[in-house]
């Protein structure tokens, strides 16, 4: 698990559908030697949810227990807490709606990598605060939240990430 990480939020162009960008992606990935996993912004509750889903993803690789074959769509299953990669494509994927983007670029030199990313996908960039789904993203992620108090609700997408491991 030595590898290095970053984080980036942007905007997407107008009238860039999600094929596009997801095309554009897997080209940038490919040209430059790095793992690039796009999210829906929106369904995602801050930069330690993705953390915690990339660390996750990348020890299930370590430890032969994945449930798909790339590091990325590891990531899904683990943002999105969800077993299925059908569902966890639908919770935290980007979709032709998708308007605020959340990527994870894993490889050497990530952080350079990622600033060069939001530039090839044409993407406006954003602060974490700016894009992440924050509190809305726990509605979204449909996770029990009755009785929790606000400052707490992010911990939860971070218990989501985890439980997932646990429920294999």
């Amino acid at each position: 698990m030595t590898e290095e990480m970053a984080i980036c939020w942007g905007e997407l162009p107008e009238g860039m559908q999600a094929r596009g960008l997801i095309e554009r992606a897997a080209r940038f990935s490919s040209v430059n030697g790095v793992i690039v996993q796009l999210f829906d912004a929106d369904a995602i509750a801050g930069e330690a949810h993705l953390r915690s889903a990339a660390m996750h993803a990348l020890r299930a690789f370590e430890r032969k227990s994945t449930r798909s074959s790339s590091v990325g769509m590891e990531m899904m299953l683990y943002a999105s807490g969800r077993r299925q990669i059908r569902d966890a494509i639908k919770t935290v994927g980007v979709q032709d709606a998708t308007r605020k983007i959340a990527a994870v670029v894993l490889g050497k030199g990530a952080s350079r990598k990622c600033d060069a990313l939001m530039v090839a996908l044409g993407m406006k960039k954003l602060t974490e605060a700016a894009a992440s789904g924050g509190e809305r993203a726990i509605e979204r992620l449909k996770i029990p939240s009755k009785g929790v108090p606000k400052e707490k609700l992010r911990d939860l997408a971070l218990e989501q990430v985890a439980m997932l491991d646990i429920e294999r």
